[in-house]
């Protein structure tokens, strides 16, 4: 497979998860070869949070999402500057699909790498439901790994 080139804003969205992280090292090698920015995405997705029984637990359940988000970008940005990308990392609370979709729009990303499965949907045969709804809502190339 060809790999992508002349991009200047390079998108990895992340959830932690294994093929995340390997969609992570993808995009920073396509980045270094372009000489582009990488851009470091978290959803918190509060419908998938733990139930939460009470308004009162609504926010620690987004302290918590946010935390773990924080914790999630911070790693794709320490693998992105021992390879000298530049990174901007993004931590927002929405679902991951539609996250992905404004964060493009509004940043004029021109390329997307991801896993082909991410942390919501581990046991997909080969493309997540996540990944495969991402492919078809964005008018730009969208690499999976």
């Amino acid at each position: 497979m060809d790999e992508p080139s002349d991009f200047d804003d390079i998108l990895v969205p992340t959830d932690g998860s294994k093929p995340a992280r390997n969609a992570a090292k993808q995009a920073i090698k396509f980045a270094q070869r372009n000489g582009a920015t990488l851009h470091v995405l978290y959803a918190m997705d509060m419908g998938d949070a733990d139930y939460v029984a009470v308004p009162s637990d609504i926010e620690e359940t987004r302290k918590r999402l946010e935390s773990k988000g924080q914790e999630f970008v911070a790693e794709v940005e320490a693998l992105a500057a021992d390879a000298d990308v530049p990174c901007v990392t993004a931590v927002v609370a929405n679902t991951p699909i539609e996250a992905i979709k404004e964060y493009v729009d509004e940043q004029h990303i021109d390329l997307v790498v991801m896993g082909k499965r991410g942390r919501s949907d581990p046991d997909k045969p080969l493309v997540g439901s996540i990944t495969n709804r991402v492919v078809g809502s964005l008018e730009i190339p969208v690499f999976t790994t």
